[in-house]
């Protein structure tokens, strides 16, 4: 089987996959296997939105891992090592400054969203059997009408064209290579790149909890990936993802 797959249309790249995976020919997808869609009917965004995506403009993908190397309660970094990839190939690639992760792993360039993913599991005695990684890169989109506060694309930064298919390929190598540094067992490396690269990473921001707006600065992300704010008083809260929200 192809490491890379090319589809026109499909309901969703992370339902491809899913058949992929529970078909005859499971046995033949390989680590690291993308499949990417022109246009995708069912693109998902996180919780109940959905990804806006002209067709063919964009990098709309579904890659798989095998991580048995990677306790459950650490599949955090698999998130991470998602988010870096696709800095990677937007800084290396692209050419692009100024890229960072906002947690938990949405990439952004400057303080407008340029990729989004979705990580999904699938555990078997608790321990990870496959892990998709469902990914939208915005590449030559020109025009947003979604309801979306703040999407860029690598075309209105650059003003160049990108070619999906080359970009696949690429996308891939940057995952892969820092997938092949968290196999090799340098959890660090991931952990401390990731925490360089974070989204207002130093200074005082405005957030929004439950209990309403506040301001607050960045102390860590934890390994089971919540994110520890710290106010102007000194008070420190952990959040899981949904819980706060940043204001931009």
């Amino acid at each position: 089987m192809d490491a890379v797959i090319h589809l026109q249309e499909t309901d969703s790249t992370n339902d491809v996959m899913h058949r992929l995976l529970s078909g005859a020919d499971a046995s033949q997808v390989q680590e690291g296997t993308l499949v990417y869609a022109d246009f995708q009917t069912k693109g998902r965004g996180q919780g109940s939105h959905t990804w806006e995506s002209e067709d063919g403009a964009n990098l709309l993908f579904t890659m798989v891992l095998f991580p048995d190397f990677v306790p459950a309660d650490q599949q955090f970094l698999l998130s991470q090592v998602a988010a870096l990839g696709v800095a990677d190939y937007l800084t290396r690639c692209c050419g692009l400054g100024e890229v960072s992760v906002k947690w938990p792993n949405d990439v952004y360039y400057k303080n407008r969203k340029i990729c989004g993913m979705l990580l999904e599991a699938q555990l078997m005695n608790r321990e990870m059997e496959y892990v998709l990684l469902g990914v939208g890169i915005n590449l030559n989109q020109l025009l947003f009408i979604s309801d979306a506060p703040n999407p860029v694309s690598v075309r209105q930064i650059t003003g160049c064209t990108v070619v999906v298919a080359h970009a696949a390929e690429q996308v891939r190598e940057c995952i892969m290579a820092r997938y092949m540094t968290l196999a090799g067992g340098d959890k660090q490396k991931i952990r401390s790149d990731y925490a360089e690269k974070l989204y207002r990473r130093s200074g005082f921001f405005r957030y929004v909890d439950a209990k309403g707006p506040f301001e607050a600065e960045i102390v860590a992300v934890r390994d089971a990936g919540d994110l520890v704010l710290r106010r102007r008083d000194g008070e420190e809260n952990s959040y899981l993802f949904g819980e706060v929200k940043f204001v931009l």
